[in-house]
């Protein structure tokens, strides 16, 4: 059962603002929303996407089992449970399931493309975003939400017209929140279009610069549009103020610090010490094997740091969960040690190796996520 504290929880999870565990923290298990409520509490660690937050998404499948659920609320339970086994692809299609039986559910629709993101098949995204969309009707609730969802879908794959377009519809309805204004700029991103996406970050800073999951990351784009528009003292100064600090916290903000960083190098600018700062966060606060796309970026920053007896304890530990019978055993074999490979080569100063390696890998490192 949908009730107001669960909408407005479901509403600060898909704008990304505020705390919706802390709204949810009084549902009991006698309620009548406990089922949507745990779904919520679920939701919030598969988005996070994070070793640390697969307890959370264990103890709210353990409150739902062997209880009468409801079509859509067991589905993200199933769904759950298959993250929690590590098997993202089995969880998408639960959630796309959910999606299609309910396309109001735009719960079910985050979290079918954080899982296509987590996994790299955006086309996949696109698809069931268009799907839902076409099943959904304006007046819903959610539905700015959902335009916006497809907005980011459609920039992963490169179609940066409609997502410019439903980005801006989507902001037409949902004018505050944060993940609109980061899917717009997207868009603007896909297109190349970056003085004026940094204007664009600028005159949405209100909306966006607020206590939100997302306003590190939209103070990432708002850098690297002002870096592509030749302003990189501004986009130091972002991430002297914004990304390193964040990267102490959260890995997927020290992914962003880490392009950035890599991205400043390229242009000649002498970021040397901020790399350790950065290697640091991620011998902190990250376990080697759970995601490539956090891998690639956390061994960017061990090399580029010159933390070399790091790197290898990290290329251990990926190796290891190499030797895994399992999605992540499989996609670190794939994706994952050949890539760490390439790096190896461009650190050791052989460019033309890492090149030819790179070239070999080029159509499988979309899959790696992110």
């Amino acid at each position: 059962m949908i009730s107001e504290r669960t909408r407005q929880a479901t509403n600060q999870l898909l704008c990304a603002i505020g705390d919706p565990l802390e709204l949810l923290r009084g549902v009991e298990a006698g309620d009548e929303d406990f089922a949507r409520a745990e779904c919520i509490r679920m939701g919030t660690a598969v988005i996070a996407k994070l070793p640390g937050a697969l307890v959370q998404v264990e103890q709210a499948v353990e409150r739902l089992e062997g209880r009468h659920l409801p079509s859509a609320e067991l589905l993200h339970m199933r769904a759950g449970e298959a993250w929690l086994a590590g098997e993202p692809l089995r969880a998408i299609a639960l959630y796309e399931s959910a999606v299609e039986r309910m396309p109001a559910d735009v719960l079910a629709l985050r979290l079918a493309l954080s899982c296509c993101f987590f996994v790299g098949d955006h086309a996949r995204a696109s698809d069931i975003a268009e799907r839902a969309l076409a099943a959904s009707h304006p007046d819903q609730t959610g539905y700015g939400h959902a335009l916006a969802l497809a907005s980011f879908a459609h920039a992963e794959i490169g179609d940066a017209h409609r997502a410019e377009r439903l980005g801006r519809a989507a902001l037409e309805r949902e004018p505050t929140c944060p993940l609109g204004v980061h899917a717009v700029a997207h868009a603007l991103a896909e297109s190349g279009r970056s003085a004026e996406g940094a204007a664009w970050m600028r005159a949405q800073r209100a909306q966006w610069a607020v206590p939100s999951r997302m306003r590190t990351h939209n103070a990432w784009h708002l850098a690297m549009f002002d870096l592509d528009d030749g302003r990189p003292e501004s986009a130091i100064s972002i991430l002297d103020g914004s990304l390193l600090p964040a990267a102490e916290r959260w890995p997927l903000d020290a992914c962003d610090a880490a392009t950035l960083l890599w991205r400043l190098a390229r242009e000649g600018i002498d970021v040397a010490s901020r790399w350790v700062r950065l290697s640091d966060a991620f011998e902190r606060l990250w376990r080697p094997g759970f995601w490539p796309y956090v891998d690639l970026h956390a061994a960017i920053a061990h090399g580029s740091a010159g933390q070399g007896a790091r790197l290898l304890r990290f290329k251990l530990a990926v190796a290891a969960c190499a030797g895994a019978e399992s999605y992540a055993g499989e996609r670190a074999r794939r994706l994952t040690l050949p890539a760490l490979a390439v790096l190896d080569a461009w650190f050791a100063g052989e460019a033309q190796v890492a090149k030819e390696g790179l070239a070999v890998l080029s159509l499988r490192l979309g899959q790696a996520g992110g």
